[in-house]
């Protein structure tokens, strides 16, 4: 009678921790019901995509605040619970992403967790100087023009990239980048220093060691080729002028290092601009200036390893983007007043 007594007894009780089971599991689903809809879904399935900006330093707090107010999200405690389940919160990275209020919160998060940020097009020309990339910088609207030039001046870049110069001019290679907005400027430093790294090879090292000119002579006269060349069929005779003025101890006499020393000025250079006091006035001193007067492509870079075998001593701008070149003082002089009679 007792064992009876006792299983009649158990079966009660596994039948009460049944239903309580049953009823505690409908009431997770109802809980989590409640919480999908409360917090996870979208908040508009016709919201069009937008741009969300994360400044750097945001917490997942002031994110979610934010995202809270640009309808993006339902509800603030919502993100902030996502971000800790996942353990997402410290990993927020700044940028700006593309969101939409017809994403639901784990797409959002998503977003978030792998710093699925926008990237912009930064494209820097050959031939600018480092205040004018720090002006591109600004336009932008990636930075400040004065920050990224102060973090150019930074002496342990030298150091890293064994430059043998006081600046890094000639060195911050152009080219078309992708930045997310907020990146640390720093970080564009090295990507263009590891992009002249990557393009200057060692193979080019041995074609200057050659020529007898060190790596940042080369840099110097590419970027007075830079500056002096429109035309890229052209790029190797210029080289090939500079290189022979330099072997007869010439002075180069490129008006564009006057135009550095000078700040580059947006006129055309005057003839009492040929007596600043500056390294940089080829017109006063032999040899290449100290260091490049402009950051130069790969073309010129090429075209200061690989002048044109031309006895060329002179050149002359005739319009079009095109030169003359000749080999006597008299052939380019007769030439320059022929020009100025056409303009005149």
């Amino acid at each position: 009678m007792d064992s009876i007594h006792d299983d009649k007894h158990t079966q009660k009780r596994t039948s009460t921790i049944t239903n309580l089971t049953i009823f505690g599991v409908a009431v997770c689903s109802i809980v989590f019901v409640f919480v999908v809809l409360r917090y996870i879904t979208p908040v508009n399935p016709d919201a069009k995509p937008t741009p969300f900006k994360v400044s750097h330093g945001a917490t997942a707090k002031s994110i979610a605040n934010q995202l809270a107010q640009e309808a993006l999200i339902r509800h603030p405690f919502g993100f902030e619970l996502m971000v800790r389940l996942t353990g997402t919160g410290r990993g927020l990275k700044a940028g700006t992403y593309q969101l939409s209020g017809a994403m639901n919160l784990v797409e959002i998060v998503n977003r978030f967790r792998v710093g699925n940020v926008v990237l912009r097009r930064f494209v820097i020309p050959e031939g600018l100087t480092i205040p004018q990339i720090g002006q591109l910088w600004k336009a932008g609207e990636f930075g400040t023009a004065a920050a990224f030039e102060q973090a150019t001046r930074n002496p342990r870049w030298r150091q890293l990239y064994s430059i043998d110069a006081e600046t890094l001019e000639g060195y911050l290679f152009p080219n078309t980048y992708q930045f997310a907005d907020g990146t640390p400027v720093d970080n564009v430093i090295k990507i263009l220093l590891d992009e002249f790294d990557k393009g200057w090879t060692h193979a080019l090292s041995e074609e200057a060691d050659a020529l007898g000119f060190s790596t940042h002579e080369i840099i110097t006269l590419a970027s007075i080729i830079e500056k002096e060349a429109k035309a890229d069929d052209e790029r190797p005779l210029i080289s090939a002028v500079y290189h022979n003025r330099l072997k007869r101890g010439w002075r180069l006499e490129a008006d564009p290092t006057v135009l550095y020393a000078l700040g580059n000025p947006e006129r055309l250079l005057r003839r009492a601009d040929l007596k600043v006091n500056s390294p940089y006035n080829t017109y006063r001193h032999r040899g290449l200036p100290p260091g490049p007067i402009c950051n130069p492509g790969m073309a010129s870079i090429k075209a200061a390893l690989r002048p044109a075998q031309e006895p060329y001593l002179y050149f002359v701008a005739i319009g079009g983007g095109r030169h003359y070149f000749s080999t006597r003082l008299a052939e380019h002089q007769r030439k320059i007043r022929e020009i100025r009679r056409r303009v005149n």
